[in-house]
């Protein structure tokens, strides 16, 4: 009688349910024997390694350890491509910045408001927002690559960094127009 059950036999097990561990392990087959010598492993059967990755692959990740979280491989890219901008736009800016009193009459020029003589404050302005810009630039850097190993989110950070340079460059200039009569006149005229 296979498959049912007489009056005083069990069932028979299905799927391990009621097995024995003898029983498993006849069902089971014999085990691979895993070679432990270093030649013996390199020569071992392709079969055995594929089985082993394939035991691996099926075998869920480690969870993360607390705090940290998944990487955000579009956040991150876009945070990269940002400091790259601002570390672009920086390397640029240097000789304007080292040399801004004339880079500013050059602009008046330009625009059509004649020849404006820029004091020693704008030198000293430019010096200031140089000075600005890459204190930004690199605690933007350090920011955003701390948040990005905690798999958070870091975009925000070079977006800050630009928008308070802004800010300071816009209070920078505000004092070299204020320390300038010269552009002072050509505003109020214009």
């Amino acid at each position: 009688m296979t498959g049912v059950a007489g009056e005083g036999e069990r069932p028979r097990p299905r799927y391990g349910e009621y097995a024995t561990p003898e029983e498993v392990a006849a069902a089971r087959g014999p085990l691979p024997v895993e070679p432990t010598d270093p030649v013996s492993r390199l020569a071992a059967p392709i079969s055995t390694a594929a089985s082993l990755r394939a035991a691996n692959a099926a075998a869920p990740p480690p969870p993360l350890p607390i705090g940290v979280r998944p990487p955000r491989p579009a956040n991150n890219l876009i945070t990269v491509l940002l400091l790259v901008v601002g570390i672009w736009n920086t390397a640029t800016s240097v000789p304007s910045y080292l040399d801004l009193g004339p880079a500013l009459t050059q602009g008046l020029e330009l625009a059509g408001y004649g020849d404006v003589e820029f004091g020693a404050a704008a030198h000293t302005a430019g010096i200031v927002l140089l000075v600005i810009s890459c204190v930004l630039l690199l605690a933007a850097a350090a920011g955003s690559l701390q948040l990005m190993r905690m798999g958070r989110r870091s975009i925000w950070v070079p977006v800050a960094a630009a928008a308070l340079y802004l800010i300071a460059s816009l209070i920078v200039m505000s004092v070299v127009v204020a320390n300038t009569p010269a552009v002072a006149d050509l505003l109020h005229n214009q």
